[in-house]
């Protein structure tokens, strides 16, 4: 398993069962994972980790400003995994999931971590 050390998972997903759910697969994965309602670089860089990866729903995209594009051009992240959302955006680092079971897809982008910046 290539997992990148130190790596931080912020989860700005709206929908709490699903927040719910994802935080505890992640962190039973040995992920750290701390939820957010919108993104605050100062207190992700009080919390350490190399390589942040931003897990987020469209709604959380959609309610940042700048919206998805503004986050995919962020240099904050190693990783942007983002449930449905404007599959216009495109970047290397930005990945869109929409299969039925979220949090195995995300765990299998995750272990491939450090392949990708």
């Amino acid at each position: 398993m290539a997992m990148v050390l130190n790596m931080l998972v912020i989860l700005m997903v709206r929908e709490a069962s699903l927040r719910s759910m994802l935080a505890a697969r992640l962190a039973l994965s040995g992920i750290d994972v701390v939820s957010m309602e919108q993104v605050d670089a100062s207190r992700i860089a009080r919390l350490g980790g190399t390589a942040p990866v931003l897990v987020a729903d469209a709604a959380a995209t959609e309610d940042h400003p700048g919206g998805l594009a503004a986050l995919a051009a962020d240099p904050l992240w190693h990783r942007l995994i983002i449930l449905g959302g404007d599959k216009a955006v495109t970047a290397p680092h930005l990945h869109h999931v929409t299969a039925e079971e979220p949090a195995a897809a995300i765990a299998a982008l995750l272990r491939d971590a450090g392949a990708v910046h």
